[in-house]
């Protein structure tokens, strides 16, 4: 569909749209929302961005005021000490809200302040005295940078200002300049960014990570799937100029005066304590690096409800928000194993469609069985799918032997059996492949399957509670292998997958016990030393076939 701004909107980019009302909603509210949109070249990123400038929001500001001093509270040099009655003599006025770019170009001066030499050289009243830079000049309003991966290497000096201004609520300035004390200005601005991560140098979260930790919300921007879609942008391309201007200021005045609403419904919006708890969950059961990814959850459910006219936090937000808030902070599989997570707190029919593909991954199936997976070191695991009752291995259908009594306990697993060796795969338990060999007693399973279906298992994100009575709990609290339990050796395995076997789960690595004698730790040997068979060659010296 098409929106205000004379643009198609479709499902590539109506992330990036919603971003950016979510963002000027938090602006007027008195919160910056800082967001970053990446993609290919040529999908309307900047586009987008810079064509909102038609239809901002308007905010009240001291008549003639360079910095947008709110009247209700004045901060710049000149009018932050003045009272109340001064400040209704000066009057007010209601301006669009501020709009301004930095292009790489620019100098520290210009984007922060420096002398304004027209009032120093007066010669009826020379004077020295500050001139705001873009930053100052864009307080209450929205900071533009294209092509920001660029900036934050060929000018490392403006993306220290950016951090500056984006660290805190209110961000801070700071103007020096010789022969005058230092001026420090808070500034309340929305930073949007744009860039292309397949280009050099390269995505801004490997150049400089602490700016790209700033931004609340990172959007991937994708090119139209839909040749319909591909059609109607053409044909707005071709009819930009001939639409009528009194029809697009309706629709921008209609849009502008909907966010408007929306910002003083923003204030009645709650979040129920579940939902609450569910995010602060997050940050501990996938540990994440920053808490800036938790703050911008919370922000972002509460403005998605806004938007769409609530005034409780729904579970949907979340699923709607994450993706956006963690893509840039965390790696695409983590971000699959927490959109996952989340999706299992609803019932499948409340799952949205989008998800998988907003999370960079598949959504767990539904009515999948979820285990708190268990990390020990690097080793994540999660529990064989077990076979049904009385299933043959390896054929998945009843065993003629099977006992009358042996059914599925509590737990999923098989009672009335003794001894049993470690779950089978999924493979295995559908019947599509020889289930491996079980192995010693205690030990790890073996055979030419062994520690080789790790593309079968998902390693989940939580760690749930334990019986305090299993080998789990004495993992956890350190006390290792037990007495009676064997010792650490090649034929019987690590004590780690001991455990692990012992809990019915599988690991995704090897067992270190039967890795080779040069693997790490052990120390590293010579070329010198090593044998042909050691060696490891390229496709080019083994020739192609």
């Amino acid at each position: 569909m098409e929106s205000v701004f004379g643009l198609v909107r479709h499902p590539g980019n109506d992330a990036l749209f919603r971003a950016v009302e979510m963002s000027l909603v938090s602006t007027l509210a008195g919160r910056p929302l800082h967001i970053h949109a990446e993609g290919l070249r040529g999908t309307g990123k900047t586009t987008i961005m810079r064509r909102v400038r038609k239809a901002l929001p308007r905010i009240r500001r001291i008549r003639g005021c360079l910095y947008n001093c709110d009247p209700s509270a004045p901060h710049c040099p000149v009018h932050r000490g003045l009272s109340p009655e001064e400040v209704a003599a000066l009057g007010e006025e209601r301006v669009p809200m501020p709009f301004l770019e930095i292009s790489h170009a620019a100098k520290i001066g210009t984007v922060v302040g420096s002398i304004d030499l027209s009032r120093l050289v007066s010669a009826t009243h020379p004077e020295a005295a500050l001139l705001p830079g873009t930053i100052p000049q864009a307080h209450r309003g929205i900071l533009f940078v294209d092509e920001i991966n660029r900036l934050a290497e060929t000018s490392p000096e403006l993306a220290d200002v950016l951090l500056d201004v984006m660290g805190t609520r209110p961000g801070r300035v700071q103007i020096e300049e010789t022969g005058l004390p230092p001026v420090e200005l808070p500034v309340l601005v929305s930073v949007w960014a744009a860039s292309n991560p397949d280009e050099e140098p390269g995505p801004l979260e490997e150049i400089r990570r602490q700016l790209s930790d700033r931004f609340d919300f990172a959007i991937y921007t994708d090119r139209p799937s839909d040749p319909e879609v591909v059609e109607q942008i053409l044909a707005a391309a071709e009819a930009g100029e001939a639409r009528p201007p009194r029809i697009a200021d309706t629709k921008a005045e209609l849009w502008r005066t909907r966010l408007t609403l929306r910002t003083a419904d923003l204030r009645q919006v709650t979040i129920p304590p579940g939902i609450r708890r569910q995010v602060a969950a997050l940050y501990s059961q996938f540990d994440l690096e920053s808490l800036r990814g938790v703050e911008a959850i919370q922000a972002g459910i509460r403005l998605s409800a806004c938007l769409d006219g609530r005034r409780e936090v729904q579970p949907e937000d979340l699923l709607r928000v994450v993706p956006m808030a963690l893509r840039h902070r965390v790696d695409p599989e983590l971000l699959r194993r927490v959109t996952s997570y989340l999706a299992e707190g609803l019932a499948p029919a409340e799952t949205p469609a989008p998800l998988a593909a907003a999370s960079g991954g598949p959504a767990t199936a539904p009515g999948r069985t979820r285990f708190p997976g268990l990390s020990f070191g690097g080793v994540l695991a999660e529990p064989a799918r077990p076979l049904p009752a009385g299933a043959e291995p390896g054929t998945g259908r009843p065993s003629p032997g099977a006992a009358a009594g042996t059914g599925p306990g509590p737990d999923g697993r098989a009672e009335g059996v003794t001894g049993a060796a470690p779950a089978q795969t999924a493979a295995s338990a559908a019947g599509t492949g020889p289930a491996p060999d079980p192995g010693p007693a205690g030990g790890p399973p073996t055979g030419p399957d062994a520690g080789t279906r790790s593309g079968d298992l998902q390693a989940a994100g939580s760690r749930g509670p334990v019986d305090p009575g299993t080998g789990a709990a004495r993992l956890a609290s350190g006390a290792g292998a037990q007495p009676g339990e064997g010792t650490h050796g090649r034929a019987g395995g690590s004590w780690l997958h001991r455990a692990l076997a012992r809990l019915r789960v599988r690991p995704s690595l090897p067992d270190p016990a039967t890795l080779p004698p040069q693997a790490p730790p052990n120390p590293a040997r010579p070329l010198s030393a090593l044998a042909p068979e050691d060696w490891v060659r390229t496709e080019e010296e083994l020739g192609h076939p």
